[in-house]
């Protein structure tokens, strides 16, 4: 008889120790991907700026091609500027393209440093147990 309760004893303390466990690595599971959702919000702020910025310049330099075109005195001079202007604009497209390419990629990455690492750990912890 005392044998079965000590065994009942090992299997529920078994027991609670899995459920434990369990519970540990699922908040720290809930608190990767809450870490990596913050992450993902400021990200998405930060392409809402690097948007406005675009927009913001986009307009200041169709004032000024208005500007310039208004103030060509011959068709040479309204060549001359619409070939500097379309040249400014494909560098200017290129160029925030590129930022923009850098900014999703780095959000990217931040996003999944914390649930990799939680996996890591979650992996390091399963391999430990199967060894112990």
């Amino acid at each position: 008889m005392q044998g079965t309760n000590d065994q009942m004893n090992k299997i529920t303390d078994n027991l609670i120790q899995a459920c434990s466990d369990i519970n540990m690595a699922m908040r720290d599971s809930m608190n990767a991907v809450l870490q990596s959702a913050s992450i993902v919000t400021k990200g998405c702020s930060d392409m809402c700026d690097s948007m406005s910025s675009i927009v913001q310049k986009s307009i200041d330099q169709s004032a000024k091609v208005s500007t310039a075109m208004m103030s060509a005195k011959s068709i040479h001079d309204v060549m001359d500027t619409q070939s500097n202007i379309l040249k400014s604009n494909f560098d200017s497209l290129m160029s925030d393209m590129n930022n923009l390419s850098q900014i999703s990629s780095r959000i990217a990455q931040d996003a999944a440093t914390p649930v990799t690492n939680t996996i890591n750990d979650t992996i390091n912890k399963m391999s430990k147990m199967k060894v112990a």
